[in-house]
């Protein structure tokens, strides 16, 4: 068995494990998993395979860095279309925001 570069704890061992993009999940895949961190390591064509169904599925490439600005006495964050479109974001729509993990994280509850 091999120690896992992640956490040099654990070891890796072969499982099947469930993928996930964005809270969707892209299927069950072969890979080595760390029995400590739980971090798993998929072999090159298993990874491009992935690949292939995050483009398909229009998950790639989705993060991207924005600035806040102000707009009256208020902070904005401005969201891009394509992470709108997947949450379905329109004008008007109601969201709550909170900080989260230990205030080094937004996160927004969409209505």
């Amino acid at each position: 068995m091999t120690t896992c570069p992640t956490c040099n704890k654990g070891k890796l061992v072969k499982k099947i494990v469930d993928y996930s993009v964005y809270g969707t999940s892209l299927g069950k895949f072969p890979a080595e998993a760390c029995t400590g961190c739980g971090e798993s390591y998929f072999d090159e064509n298993i990874a491009l395979e992935i690949e292939r169904l995050e483009k398909e599925r229009g998950l790639f490439g989705v993060s991207v860095r924005s600035k806040i600005s102000y707009s009256g006495n208020a902070l904005i964050i401005r969201i891009p279309q394509k992470i709108a479109k997947i949450l379905h974001l329109k004008e008007g729509r109601e969201v709550i925001l909170h900080p989260d993990d230990g205030n080094e994280k937004l996160t927004v509850e969409i209505l």
